[in-house]
């Protein structure tokens, strides 16, 4: 049979590998090849690399700035964007190159899901069909990830076959794929919420583990298994209790039921019952018989696979006891998991601020405390204590002390090892630390409680003391601890007596909610309470009125308000003249600040008038405010008696429209207009969050925080923008906005933008994102009234920045060197 003739392209490569041989040349590497092929991702993969993000996006704004800017551009911008996680900008430019898939497949695939999952899906089902290009391991590893968190058993099932399928073979291509490859076999063919046959008359109960098909977010902390440790010792204290299930998690639980303390165990008939161990971030992949009860409980802190979906609720056949539970995850708390915890409630909380959380949204919730206060339940007391010692823990405060070791209690090796090794494990530690030591100094909450359960003295020196898991964990006294080890074994005793007793869930569930509705009524009523703050030493109108400011009326004009920062002084006057430019109604421009009254300003229109509000002579100070939290915003309705609706521009902006259809915008009930947030990350409570943790040496204070926050708002509501935004300044005034702002900024130490977050919350009208648009993270194609620069890079720098053009044009006439 004649040999089929070579393709041109296949002889022209061989004649090139031959003159390259004939001169000595090497041949290029991959890398090499691909560097010239795709020169601005090769850049930007460096630049990321080595973590210069400011560097990467200015790399690609650059490169976008062409009038058409080639796939290669395209693709390094939207790399740039999924690192940014700003995903629906990452997939508008991965959409535009073509090719993306082929140069950035991983990122890709990501940012796809992340932004239309059905998509994601339709696009795996091509790939299996033989459509195109096949993926190579970590495109499918990609795909897996979130075809578990959003597609049905056969597709994954393909999927995963598909993927172990394109490693074999391919091993160099991507070492680490064997780990992954051998981690996800546990769940290979597994199906969601199946069902195991009922192990007759034996009671079917569950113990927490903490593994899922996401090998990055299953736990290596030992502590998690010191949880399980402790909620275990409540079901063994029941020594007529009989264990079945796997050899070595009825070996634990029979081991377990030996070391209770003698004054806590408790006698009763003899009961079967049928151990299963759960995965609390992956439970509807595993099987278990319907009425399947377990203690539910922890920070549910970890999404499926890094996917941003939960694996929650739980199995369908579970029956949770919900206490000692944490969660402050938007993500996770859908109306779906609303309506399961109110059906599975009360919840039983870790700490104050997951009380909160819960019970604005309508969950019945009350403070249990931590499960881990009660490990001492399986260590009974030591013949003889150890001589005086210290351990130290995950030290990170402070340096350890020469000659003393700093143990880890997360360590990679926990996700190695089996479950009933990891239990085995934490019984070993915690035996290590109460037989050797008689102090410890730790960061971790489950060494510090399960320790101090033990009789060691604890020195708890966690990262952050205004930590939002640690409200009514810490301080704690003697008696203090002994309230939440005992109300927990009080709790749980006559509950889980009628689990093993064989009662349904009706009589359960309903002595759940008797035994704790005390508990319940007691949280509702410290939710509502309303403690007042310590007033102002002064109103806010005789605060502001050395600085305040009246100007003559002018019909028709709209008051614009610049709130200058110090680096921004010297391109006042570049704004003021773009402003005068754009408007085609008369402005009053109100330059806010300190600072503002030896600025120069340029010659303007008729129409434009420019009143200067110098603000150094406000003595916030005797507010105990300092000048950083930037009083003179929340300062402005009294700053400015004679205005009765503003608009707040950045100096870093340049309005494309008429800013009197900006002014004009329809407020509604509300007192603001702000666009929703341009950050990737757009939780409210989150920007109050990132605040409270300030307070590391108040811990108290952001305790309070953490209450009033949920006091006054519903979990969770959208972050705004406000650089842009429409104020009724009239509003503001007559409902006290000033004064309550003052006092949180004082009391707790927030500034300017996050006391309006606090006051508002939700109740704003939502701004047309083009009245305040950023082309470093909107869509680049995105309509644009108004381009605000609010990223590092601003339009007056060297470096170029998206649209910087516009600055120049606008201000000085001339085009930035790196647009030309």
């Amino acid at each position: 049979m004649p040999s089929r003739p070579l393709h041109p392209a296949t002889l022209l490569r061989g004649a090139r590998r031959a003159l390259r041989a004939a001169l000595g040349r090497p041949e290029p590497s991959a890398r090499e090849v691909f560097a010239r092929t795709h020169p601005v991702v090769h850049e930007v993969r460096g630049l990321l690399h080595a973590k210069d993000l400011k560097g990467a996006q200015s790399r690609v704004d650059e490169a976008l700035a062409a009038p058409s800017p080639g796939p290669d551009a395209l693709v390094a911008g939207g790399l740039v964007a999924h690192r940014r996680h700003l995903h629906e900008r990452a997939l508008d430019l991965f959409d535009r190159a073509g090719d993306a898939l082929a140069v950035a497949p991983v990122p890709y695939v990501e940012s796809l899901f992340r932004v239309d999952p059905q998509r994601g899906l339709a696009l795996v089902r091509t790939w299996l069909d033989g459509a195109g290009a096949a993926p190579g391991a970590r495109t499918w590893h990609a795909a897996l990830r979130y075809v578990f968190a959003h597609g049905d058993d056969a597709l994954r099932h393909a999927v995963h076959d598909r993927f172990v399928a394109a490693y074999r073979g391919n091993e160099e291509q991507w070492p680490g794929g064997a780990a992954e490859v051998a981690w996800l076999e546990r769940w290979r063919g597994a199906d969601r919420h199946t069902t195991t046959p009922a192990p007759g008359t034996r009671v079917p109960f569950a113990v927490m583990d903490y593994v899922q098909p996401g090998k990055g977010k299953s736990s290596q902390n030992i502590g998690d298994h010191v949880q399980t440790l402790s909620s275990l010792g409540h079901v063994v204290r029941r020594q007529n209790l009989r264990f079945h299930g796997r050899d070595d998690l009825v070996g634990l639980a029979q081991d377990m039921q030996e070391r209770v303390r003698p004054e806590l165990r408790l006698d009763g008939e003899a009961t079967d019952v049928e151990l299963y161990r759960v995965d609390r971030d992956g439970s509807s992949f595993q099987s278990f018989p319907e009425g399947t009860w377990l203690l539910e409980f922890g920070w549910h802190s970890h999404d499926l696979a890094g996917t941003g979906v939960w694996d929650f609720p739980m199995h369908e056949n579970l029956r949770p006891i919900f206490v000692s539970f944490h969660c402050n995850k938007r993500g996770l708390l859908t109306p779906e998991v609303l309506d399961y915890l109110r059906a599975h409630g009360p919840v039983g909380c870790r700490d104050w601020t997951t009380v909160d959380l819960l019970l604005s949204l309508d969950v019945p919730a009350f403070f249990s405390g931590c499960l881990t206060t009660t490990v001492s339940t399986v260590f009974p007391e030591l013949d003889q204590r150890p001589a005086p010692a210290t351990v130290y823990v995950d030290a990170v405060r402070e340096p350890v002390p020469d000659g003393h070791d700093n143990i880890k209690q997360s360590y990679r090796e926990v996700k190695d090892r089996t479950f009933v090794e990891n239990m085995r494990e934490a019984v070993r530690l915690l035996e290590w630390y109460r037989t050797s030591f008689t102090h410890v100094v730790t960061k971790r909450l489950h060494c510090y409680l399960p320790t101090t359960s033990l009789g060691l003295d604890v020195d708890f020196q966690p990262a952050n003391f205004a930590d939002v898991r640690f409200s009514g964990l810490h301080p704690l006294d003697h008696d203090g601890f002994e309230a939440i080890r005992t109300g927990m074994i009080a709790r749980l005793e006559p509950v889980l007596t009628a689990v093993f007793e064989g009662r349904d869930a009706e009589h359960v569930y309903a002595l759940w909610r008797e035994t704790v509705a005390p508990e319940v009524e007691a949280a509702r009523a410290r939710h509502a309470a309303a403690t007042p703050l310590p007033a102002l030493p002064a109103a806010p109108a005789t605060v502001a009125a050395p600085a305040a400011v009246t100007a003559p009326a002018v019909d028709g004009a709209v008051d614009v308000v610049l709130l200058p920062r110090r680096p921004q002084l010297p391109h006042v006057a570049e704004a003021v003249r773009a402003l005068d430019s754009s408007a085609s109604v008369p402005l009053r421009v109100w330059l806010v600040g300190p600072g503002v009254a030896t600025l120069s300003l340029p010659e303007l229109s008729e129409r434009t008038s420019v009143h200067r509000v110098p603000t150094t002579a406000l003595d916030v100070g005797s507010l105990g405010l300092d000048s950083s939290q930037r009083a003179h915003h929340v300062l402005l309705p009294h700053l400015l008696p004679g205005v009765d609706r503003a608009v707040v521009l950045p100096v870093d902006a340049v309005v494309l429209d008429d800013v009197a259809e900006l002014a004009a915008v329809d407020l509604g009930s509300t007192a603001v207009a702000a666009r929703h947030t341009s950050h990737a990350d757009p939780s409210g409570f989150g920007l109050l969050y990132r605040a409270a943790r300030r307070l590391d040496d108040a811990p108290a204070t952001a305790y309070d925080f953490y209450r009033r926050i949920h006091a006054r708002h519903v979990f969770d509501f959208n972050a705004f923008d406000a650089d842009v935004l429409v104020l009724d300044l009239a509003r503001l005034r007559a409902d006290g906005y000033a004064a309550e702002s003052l006092v949180a900024m004082r009391e707790f130490r927030i500034d300017a933008r996050e006391a309006l977050h606090l006051y508002v919350g939700p109740h704003r009208t939502e701004l047309d994102a083009a009245w305040d648009h950023v082309p470093t993270r909107d869509l680049p194609d995105a309509p644009a009234r108004l381009v605000h620069w609010a990223d590092p890079t601003k339009p007056w720098d060297d470096a170029y920045v998206a649209r910087q053009e516009l600055w120049h044009e606008r201000v000085t006439g001339s085009v930035h060197p790196a647009a030309r």
